[in-house]
C-alpha cells in the first residue's frame, strides 16, 4: 500500500517539515549579536575615555586641627622638620613601595612638584613611607626620581599620630600649621593643585 504524499514529504525532509520559523529565528539571533557588539563598543569607548581615579575627600578627625609635628631623616640624609615650613602650604603624603595605587600615584606627585618649582609661592610636598623596608622605600623613591623629600616611618610613629592604616593618605597644611583637608586613595595633580588654589583664595 502506498504512503500519504505528507508522510513521503516528512521522509525527505529528514522527519520534519521546514518551518517558515527558522529564518525569522535566525533573523533575531543576527539581531542581538549586533545589539551585544555595539553595548560592547560603547562600553570599550567610555572606559577609554572616563577621567582617571581620583582620591576621595576624608572626613578626618584632624581637619581643622594643628598637624602632628614631624621630625625625620629623609633617605637622602637630610633633616626633615614639618615645624621648619611654617608660614607656607605643606602637602603630606604617606605611601608605601608595595602599594599598587601608590604607584600610580607617584607620577602625578611628580608633576605637581615640578609645578611647584615654577610658582612664586611653591608648596612644600613631604613624603613619608610606611610599614616597609628602608631599601625598598629608598627605591621606589629613586625610580620616580622623587626630589622632594621622603621619610621612612621605621616605627609607625607617624602614620599612627595621622590615623593613617594604609597608603596612600594624603593631607594639606595650611600656612599656620592647621590641616585644611584629607583624601584617601590616589590623589592626581590636579586634584591637590585645585584645592592648593582654593586654600589660598580663602574658599575652604
Amino acid at each position: 500500500m502506498s504512503q500519504p504524499q505528507s508522510a513521503v514529504v516528512e521522509s525527505v525532509s529528514g522527519g520534519r517539515r521546514p518551518s517558515d520559523e527558522e529564518p525569522s529565528k535566525r533573523h533575531v539571533i543576527r539581531w542581538v549579536a549586533g545589539i551585544v557588539v555595539v553595548a560592547l563598543i560603547a562600553l570599550a569607548v567610555v572606559l577609554a575615555t572616563r577621567p582617571p581615579n581620583q582620591a576621595a575627600s576624608l572626613d578626618s578627625p584632624l581637619v581643622g586641627k594643628p598637624a602632628p609635628p614631624i621630625v625625620a631623616t629623609a633617605f637622602n640624609g637630610a633633616h626633615v622638620s614639618l615645624a621648619a615650613d611654617r608660614g607656607r602650604y605643606v602637602v603630606i603624603n604617606f605611601f608605601a613601595s608595595w602599594c599598587p595605587p601608590c604607584q600610580e600615584e607617584e607620577p602625578n606627585l611628580v608633576d605637581f612638584a615640578f609645578e611647584q618649582t615654577r610658582s612664586p609661592d611653591p608648596a612644600v610636598l613631604l613624603s613619608v613611607d610606611i610599614d616597609d623596608t628602608v631599601s625598598a622605600g629608598r627605591a621606589f623613591v629613586d625610580r620616580w626620581g622623587a626630589t622632594w623629600a621622603n621619610v621612612p616611618d621605621r616605627g609607625g610613629a607617624i602614620a599612627s599620630a595621622y590615623g593613617v592604616a594604609s597608603p596612600p593618605m594624603t593631607f594639606l597644611v595650611d600656612p599656620r600649621g592647621v590641616i585644611l583637608a584629607a583624601w584617601a586613595g590616589p590623589i592626581t595633580a590636579s586634584q591637590l593643585e585645585s584645592k592648593l588654589a582654593a586654600a589660598r583664595e580663602g574658599n575652604l
